[in-house]
């Protein structure tokens, strides 16, 4: 009777996603557990990748090159959320990116991670060549917002979401 409950706590253990010791987000009080296979993005691949208008984030972990194609980038926006309810602002978000071509929801909310509540979006996306999956969380960070987005193509969720929803949730 114990073989069977072993080996079922072993199997796991081992379909856990192995996270590193927590790292510690520059200019903020957040600390968020990546995958040991993450490297910080080197600063000449980031301002290339995430040249699409509007500010690059402020740091990036991802699997190593040359893709670069599973990431959690954060980044800290001096306008601050309104004080109070999270959900007018999580609608505002909501209705801003329906329009993407490709777009359909995983999940929407407000939620409570690591003592404070988050924005939750997760969603598909068309790419360039394939679908990106995002997962999305927006928080008070002081006077400024504080975003962390993690996303992967469409060939990498099945060995990415996991690991990287695990991470959304280490969030302290």
């Amino acid at each position: 009777m114990i073989r069977p409950l072993t080996g079922l706590i072993m199997a796991l253990l081992l379909a856990a996603p192995a996270l590193a010791a927590p790292v510690k987000i520059v200019g903020t009080d957040l600390s968020i557990e990546l995958p040991k296979e993450f490297v910080p993005m080197p600063r000449d691949v980031l301002q290339s990748k995430y040249s699409r208008g509007g500010p690059p984030p402020m740091q990036v972990f991802s699997t190593p090159g040359p893709s670069w194609d599973v990431n959690i980038a954060v980044a800290l926006r001096d306008s601050a959320l309104p004080k109070g309810d999270l959900n007018p602002s999580r609608l505002a978000l909501e209705k801003s990116i329906q329009a993407t071509p490709g777009f359909r929801w995983v999940k929407h909310g407000v939620e409570k991670v690591g003592g404070r509540e988050w924005i939750v979006l997760q969603f598909w996306v068309d790419g360039l060549d394939t679908p990106i999956y995002n997962h999305l969380r927006v928080t008070r960070q002081g006077e400024k917002t504080l975003l962390v987005s993690a996303n992967m193509t469409k060939a990498q969720y099945p060995k990415w979401a996991k690991a990287l929803d695990t991470t959304m949730q280490s969030m302290k």
